[in-house]
């Protein structure tokens, strides 16, 4: 028996008026999150063991321990490891694709909630950082979303 593919739950994108390269240049350091997410307060890398963790202080006083999971050219996967959100199996992508008149920026989460709510608080997080990016490189057209809810 095949097993269906996994999707994200969570994932939005914005499409910008700039370079892929430009636009990863700066949001592709995975503890660069703090200089361009405005309800990021301070993102800081650590090494534990030869993996790669941040801890990210959000505006609101949370704080989420992420580890990086995998990275590669505009993109990186990362895990939520610890967070004060209601999920469980957390895992998010950041990635930026080049498109003939600029790029597009994909944020997208998959996760078990515990909570409904949940879905409503990651989705907002993802969309506050890409319109910050819409904002900084240009482009008329909103933040674009789907969410999928997994079978019960």
């Amino acid at each position: 028996m095949m097993s269906e593919p996994v999707h994200d739950r969570i994932q939005l994108w914005v499409e910008l008026p700039a370079k892929a390269e430009k636009v990863w240049a700066e949001i592709g350091d995975f503890g660069a999150l703090a200089a361009w997410h405005p309800d990021v307060l301070s993102s800081e890398v650590v090494e534990i063991e030869g993996d790669i963790y941040r801890h990210v202080r959000l505006a609101e006083g949370g704080l989420l321990f992420e580890r990086l999971l995998e990275a590669g050219d505009h993109f990186y996967t990362y895990g939520i490891e610890d967070s004060p959100l209601p999920m469980e199996n957390a895992r998010a992508t950041l990635s930026c694709v080049a498109e003939k008149e600029g790029c597009r920026v994909f944020w997208g989460a998959v996760f078990d909630p515990l909570d409904p709510i949940v879905d409503d608080i990651v989705e907002g997080f993802f969309e506050v950082g890409l319109e910050a990016l819409r904002k900084r490189f240009g482009g008329a057209r909103r933040t674009e979303r789907r969410r999928r809810n997994p079978r019960g």
